[in-house]
């Protein structure tokens, strides 16, 4: 079984890039950020890694290549993933009662037409999507939201209030 590095966690789009590349007998290692993923691969911590370099709303992520170039990895394959975020809840929870979303700032940045309808609601920058979601299944926080994938509402039982909430559908 390959033990592939991840940015992220349980139910982050890293994780789906893995899993869609590799397939479903991986075990991930996550890691808490892009510096902590090459860490990893620099100490054999993990056999492969999955990093983002391109973004549709940020364009190339000039940090991971550098990292990328100043390592002796080499990039094996790539990965297209369609980001779709989805914003979830606690069941029987309305998009009118939320007083809080959280997600990572890059989810939120990409979902900012979507919260322009919602006043109410404040955007609470979080490390990641999933985490977010996590967070409020095991809190069992109400009136609180969050902006990630429908893997994490699945895997944390969160109901899916609105699908496809970011502004470029390309992306």
């Amino acid at each position: 079984m390959n033990k592939i590095a991840i940015q992220g966690f349980e139910a982050s789009f890293h994780e789906i890039a893995a899993l869609k590349f590799f397939g479903n007998d991986i075990e991930t290692v996550q890691c808490a950020s892009f510096p902590a993923l090459f860490n990893t691969m620099k100490q054999d911590n993990a056999d492969f890694a999955v990093c983002a370099i391109e973004n549709s709303l940020a364009g190339s992520i000039l940090p991971n290549y550098a990292m990328l170039r100043n390592s002796d990895l080499i990039i094996v394959g790539e990965v297209y993933l369609r980001i779709e975020m989805n914003l979830m809840a606690l069941p029987n929870q309305r998009i009118e009662n939320l007083e809080e979303v959280h997600s990572h700032p890059m989810a939120l940045l990409q979902c900012r037409n979507f919260f322009d309808g919602y006043k109410n609601i404040q955007l609470i920058e979080s490390d990641d999507t999933a985490l977010s979601a996590k967070e409020i299944h095991l809190n069992h926080i109400k009136h609180r939201g969050a902006v990630a994938s429908k893997r994490a509402a699945e895997i944390f039982n969160l109901e899916i209030l609105a699908e496809d909430i970011h502004d470029n559908k390309r992306n």
